[in-house]
C-alpha cells in the first residue's frame, strides 16, 4: 500500500523555511549585492546574526580583533561567503535532527549535505562554473526530502533493502517502489511549498538522474557528482550510499577524467577539516550551531 498520502499531509505540518534564509536564496544569482542589502536581511534573525558574528570570530579566520557588528562581519566574509552562512543557518533547523534508516547519527544527514555542498563548490571551481554560490547551495540542500521520509523509514527500511539487494536497483528506485515516493521527489514538493527559485527546486527533485531532463542542466550534473564523490571519498556513507547507480556519460559532459577527480578528492579533504570548523562538526562552539531538535 503506498504511503503517498500520509507522506504528502506530512508537509502541511512541515515549519516554515527561515524567512531570511529564503530571501538569500533569491539574491544567489545577483551578480551584485551591496553589504547594507545583506544586512538589512540578516538582522532580523537574532540566531543567524549570531552565527555570522560567531564564524567570524572563530579560530578558522584568525582575527587578532573582535568582530563585534554585521557590517564589520560582511566586510571580511564577502557576500558570497556571507549567502552560504545565512543558508547554511536556516538549513541547521532543518538538518540538524535524527533521520533514522538513513544515517545512525543525530548529525549524518547535515554532515553528509555540508560534504556534497563542499563538493559541489569544488567542482563549481575547478570547471569554472560560473554559479559557485549556487552550487554550493543545491549541494547542501539536495537531500531535504529524507528529513520527511525518515519519519517513514523505520517501519519500511528492510523491505527497502529486500528490494535493493534482492534486485540490485538503487535505493531511491527502491525507496519509490515501497513507498510510492522517493526523497528526490519529496524534496522538489518541499522546495515548491517553500518557494525557492525553479533552478534550485530541479536540482533538488533530479539530482539522481532519473528522468532524461536531468541530463539537460548543468547544475543536476555537477551536484549528482559532487554527490558520488562524496561517496567516493568514504564520508558518512549513509544506508544509501551504496546503492547508487553511476553515470560516466556525466563524467564526459564535463571533459574530466579521473586525475582530475583525483586533484579535486585530495583538495576535498583539507577543505573539509576546516569546513568541519565552520559548519559546527567539532563538537565545539566556534562554527554553525545546531539545534538539538528531533
Amino acid at each position: 500500500m503506498s504511503l503517498v498520502p500520509q507522506v504528502l499531509k506530512s508537509l502541511k505540518t512541515l515549519p516554515p523555511f527561515p524567512l531570511v534564509a529564503q530571501r538569500a536564496l533569491l539574491l544567489l544569482n545577483q551578480t551584485e549585492v551591496s553589504i547594507q542589502e545583506l544586512v538589512d536581511i540578516v538582522k532580523f534573525d537574532p540566531a543567524i546574526t549570531a552565527n555570522v558574528l560567531r564564524i567570524s570570530n572563530s579560530a578558522f579566520f584568525g582575527l587578532r580583533r573582535e568582530i563585534h557588528s554585521l557590517h564589520q562581519a560582511l566586510l571580511l566574509l564577502g557576500t558570497q561567503e556571507l549567502l552560504k552562512i545565512i543558508i547554511a543557518s536556516g538549513a541547521t533547523r532543518l538538518f540538524c535532527r535524527s533521520t533514522p534508516g538513513y544515517f545512525s547519527d543525530r548529525l549524518g544527514l547535515w554532515r553528509h549535505s555540508v560534504s556534497v555542498a563542499l563538493m559541489a563548490n569544488l567542482l563549481a571551481r575547478e570547471l569554472d562554473h560560473p554559479e559557485r554560490a549556487t552550487s554550493f547551495t543545491a549541494g547542501l540542500l539536495h537531500d531535504i526530502g529524507k528529513v520527511v521520509l525518515s519519519l517513514y523509514m523505520d517501519q519500511k527500511f528492510s523491505e527497502i533493502m529486500e528490494v535493493v539487494d534482492g534486485r540490485g536497483v538503487s535505493f531511491q528506485a527502491a525507496e519509490k517502489e515501497v513507498l510510492g515516493i522517493d526523497h528526490a521527489q519529496l524534496g522538489g514538493e518541499m522546495a515548491r511549498l517553500w518557494d525557492f527559485p525553479d533552478r534550485l527546486r530541479l536540482v533538488i527533485n533530479l539530482h539522481h538522474l532519473d528522468k532524461p531532463e536531468a541530463f539537460a542542466d548543468d547544475m543536476v550534473l555537477l551536484v549528482y557528482l559532487a554527490d558520488l564523490l562524496v561517496l567516493m571519498f568514504g564520508q558518512d556513507l549513509g544506508a544509501d550510499g551504496l546503492a547508487y547507480d553511476g553515470y560516466p556519460e556525466v563524467l564526459r559532459h564535463f571533459h574530466m577524467r579521473e586525475r582530475d577527480l583525483e586533484k579535486i578528492l585530495l583538495n576535498f579533504g583539507s577543505a573539509w577539516q576546516e569546513a568541519q570548523v565552520i559548519f559546527g562538526l567539532m563538537g565545539n562552539d566556534d562554527g554553525l550551531q545546531c539545534s538539538h531538535s528531533g
